[in-house]
């Protein structure tokens, strides 16, 4: 009886979740905002007053990973490898600019505050990381197109491996006591490789089978419900849902690019809910406390991270002679952090907490947190400027809203 009054709860939180989620989009919609930026908000107001209690918000976490997963292949659905290759050298360059440009500046910034590098690398390494969810909503939502569309895709896509490995490099620096062994170094960038190679092998699996079928709603199903096993697979395994779905994304992209646009539009109504669910609980997650508490650094965190993300990528499209629409806007789309940024701040904590800096784990996972807040409101803005101001928003407010409506 217990069981069955939970799971009807659940029911009506996750009802009431999208319903009202739903209409606090439009409504900021209306507002000429980024309708992402309702969803956190909503979340935040319903987390502040109990309406979803923290005991509800990890019962829903499938939620959570099931739409980093499709957020993962709608990346990768956007990837076409031969234009990859083509592009590979400057995109290299602006990557390696703006990340290692905002690592390097966050750490210096943080040691002129703490006085010991091996705290202040940790942030620089935490502060690289970009987050793909509120970027890709504000992209769907006004339906952008373009040269800088596709540089942004692809920057998300590279952005958070760069992270993993430079705070993986980082943490071993900051806990002395561990050992320099080949596995630890290595450990990242096997389940980096891994998540690949499952959602790799899985595209290509789903690309035969559909072969099979001509009937574009039985496409369909095959490919949410890869995404979805795609999703469990890599939680059993303990990968990045985001990596490996982006895998599958990337190879049936590659393999028959036809199909996937010929239902693209089916999958982002179905991504809609998901995407409702993940804002609202993203925000839910957020506590206006911690925020109050650490709110000089969380500031300090957030204005270096900020300038090196915009001064990295600022320098390195024009080292790589991009055109000045690039240079201009690039970096004000890059400024979210969300999920990798909280799991690299929760594993320096762990890891720091093993070698008794449980202070230090919990300060730098708590600034973290509050700099996520203050991201999420202003992050989506940041692109939602960026992609007008490059002018390629296929669709104004009012013709979206129309053809919503």
């Amino acid at each position: 009886m217990q069981v069955e009054r939970f799971a009807i709860q659940m029911l009506l939180i996750v009802g009431l979740i999208i319903i009202v989620g739903f209409v606090a989009g439009k409504l900021f919609q209306r507002l000429k905002l980024p309708r992402v930026l309702g969803f956190i908000v909503l979340g935040l107001i319903f987390g502040s007053i109990g309406a979803i209690p923290p005991s509800a918000i990890e019962s829903l976490r499938p939620i959570v990973d099931l739409a980093l997963g499709f957020i993962g292949f709608r990346i990768g659905s956007e990837l076409d490898v031969k234009e990859l290759f083509k592009t590979s050298k400057k995109l290299f360059i602006i990557l390696i600019c703006e990340s290692i440009g905002t690592f390097v500046l966050v750490s210096l910034v943080f040691n002129l505050v703490f006085g010991q590098l091996y705290i202040s690398l940790i942030f620089g390494a935490i502060a690289s990381a970009t987050a793909p969810a509120a970027t890709v909503e504000v992209i769907r939502e006004y339906c952008a197109k373009g040269e800088l569309t596709q540089i942004i895709l692809y920057i998300l896509a590279l952005d958070d491996i760069i992270a993993v490995l430079l705070f993986n490099f980082v943490i071993i620096y900051a806990s002395p006591l561990v050992a320099w062994s080949l596995i630890i170094l290595l450990t990242p960038l096997i389940e980096i490789v891994s998540a690949f190679l499952l959602g790799g092998l899985l595209g290509y699996v789903l690309v035969r089978v559909e072969e099979l079928f001509k009937d574009e709603t039985e496409w369909l199903i095959l490919t949410v419900a890869s995404v979805i096993l795609c999703t469990g697979m890599s939680q059993f395994f303990g990968f990045s849902s985001i990596l490996s779905n982006m895998a599958v994304g990337i190879t049936m992209e590659n393999l028959h690019a036809v199909k996937i646009k010929q239902f693209e539009e089916k999958i982002e109504i179905i991504m809609l809910p998901l995407f409702i669910g993940f804002f609202v609980l993203t925000g839910a997650k957020l506590n206006l406390a911690i925020l109050a508490e650490v709110i000089e650094l969380a500031a300090i965190y957030v204005g270096a991270r900020t300038a090196g993300k915009l001064v990295g990528a600022y320098g390195g499209t024009k080292f790589a002679n991009e055109s000045s629409k690039i240079a201009n806007n690039l970096g004000f789309s890059l400024l979210s952090q969300a999920g990798v940024a909280l799991g690299l701040a929760y594993l320096a904590s762990t890891q720091l907490a093993l070698h008794g800096n449980v202070a230090l784990g919990m300060l730098i996972f708590n600034v973290i947190t509050a700099s996520v807040l203050i991201t999420d409101l202003f992050g989506p803005l940041g692109v939602k400027f960026s992609l007008h101001s490059a002018k390629e928003v296929m669709l104004d407010q009012e013709m979206w809203e129309e053809i919503e409506t």
